[in-house]
């Protein structure tokens, strides 16, 4: 089990901006990968917490995001299967008091990743509840290195602007679907 400080700035993209990042970085590595939402009654949200289970090359990572002031305790590890009843998921939901997870949501996101000294950019395309949005990410590799004026450089050198994107990918995709 790892756990971590996650810290990241995200801005939405226009189509426009998405694809002048991928001009501007044309040697980026490729990845697909599909989340699984998970929520409870009342919201994981009202306590600070999003679940998930990521699913990249047939292989599965089990997230907790447990908010903090600056970011997210991130706990993740790799998992069999897209299953919440494994032994190493219960003893992560037990110790945080989560019952009753039920699947909520899917995005499908398309990551265009690129490797910095001290953080990755992440340059995506999200697809869920019959939608798709772009947004880049950059994210810490260490939270106690700073370089977001890095990440600032990275914009203007493409004329986007910084507008933060509060709005987490979970956010959306549950925000967005059809309810019967």
């Amino acid at each position: 089990m790892h756990s971590k400080l996650e810290i990241e700035y995200k801005v939405s993209l226009t189509l426009e901006q998405f694809n002048r990042l991928l001009e501007h970085y044309p040697n980026h590595n490729v990845i697909f990968q599909n989340n699984t939402y998970y929520d409870t009654t009342p919201s994981l949200k009202e306590r600070g917490m999003a679940c998930r289970i990521r699913e990249i090359n047939d292989q599965y990572y089990f997230t907790l995001k447990i908010k903090q002031e600056k970011g997210n305790t991130e706990i993740e590890f790799p998992i069999e299967s897209n299953d919440l009843s494994l032994p190493s998921v219960q003893e992560v939901l037990n110790q945080y008091h989560i019952n009753g997870l039920e699947e909520k949501g899917s995005l499908f996101t398309i990551r265009h990743l690129v490797e910095f000294e001290h953080a990755e950019l992440c340059i995506d395309k999200n697809e869920y509840n019959d939608l798709v949005d772009y947004e880049v990410e950059y994210e810490l590799k260490d939270s106690t290195v700073d370089t977001f004026n890095e990440f600032m450089t990275i914009l203007n050198e493409t004329q986007i602007p910084y507008i933060p994107n509060k709005r987490t990918k979970i956010q959306r995709c549950l925000e967005t679907r059809r309810t019967s």
